[in-house]
């Protein structure tokens, strides 16, 4: 398998910054399923990659809001906060939450990416390089903050197969998806009374097909 990366262009303001304050989810991938842990757990498979599924990977909170749907609100509400409040590029192609993972975690160690140190020295002079996966999705690999999940990853900006959104209208979607089911009866009054119950969120004016929330949820529906 081949892989390719390209270095950044000028525009390094454009990167989306690591947000402070929330712990990012650190993955790891079996041929049956993946699991999520904390920084503070040990892994068992070592790796360097550190991953937000929530902001990043549409299939992943497909799966996720079955499992909300049979929890209480504040749960899920507490599990969202790692969305944050910024614009997100959303991945939505076939590659799995595992089969990212697995391919960053060969070109990490195909490239010896396996120190802080290593990685700085790959990427200087630049904040941040790209990867492109088998699929033509782009993705930026810059240096993170843990010392052993070091390899920070997230879909580069208007990469193939990603949609770049905000962070509200993400959450927005997440919570109708969550709470009502049926986005056939999302009408306006129930979109702007959870945004306003349970995501402490501004109401809208409109529900504009093909932009927006709406765009959105029509991604949701077709994958």
């Amino acid at each position: 398998m081949y892989y390719f990366y390209e270095y950044p262009d000028d525009h390094v303001k454009d990167a989306i910054p690591v947000r402070n304050g929330f712990n990012m989810i650190e993955l790891e991938y079996t041929e049956k399923n993946f699991f999520m842990n904390s920084n503070n757990d040990i892994p068992e498979v070592v790796s360097s990659v550190t991953f937000n599924p929530y902001k990043h990977h549409l299939g992943f909170l497909k799966m996720k809001i079955t499992l909300w749907q049979k929890k209480e609100w504040p749960e899920t509400a507490q599990e969202i906060r790692s969305i944050g409040n910024n614009l997100i590029d959303l991945y939505y192609g076939q590659l799995t939450v595992g089969e990212i993972y697995n391919e960053v975690n060969k070109f990490a160690e195909s490239n010896c990416l396996t120190s802080p140190g290593r990685l700085a020295d790959w990427l200087n002079p630049f904040k941040y390089k790209k990867l492109r996966l088998p699929d033509g999705s782009m993705w930026v690999i810059k240096q993170g903050k843990n010392s052993t999940r070091f390899l920070h990853i997230h879909p580069a900006k208007y990469s193939p197969h990603t949609i770049r959104i905000k962070a509200p209208t993400l959450k927005t979607v997440i919570a109708l998806q969550v709470l009502i089911g049926d986005m056939k009866k999302a009408d306006l009054t129930a979109l702007n009374r959870i945004r306003k119950e349970k995501l402490n969120l501004s109401p809208i004016k409109t529900l504009q097909a093909g932009k927006g929330i709406a765009r959105l949820i029509a991604n949701f529906n077709s994958l």
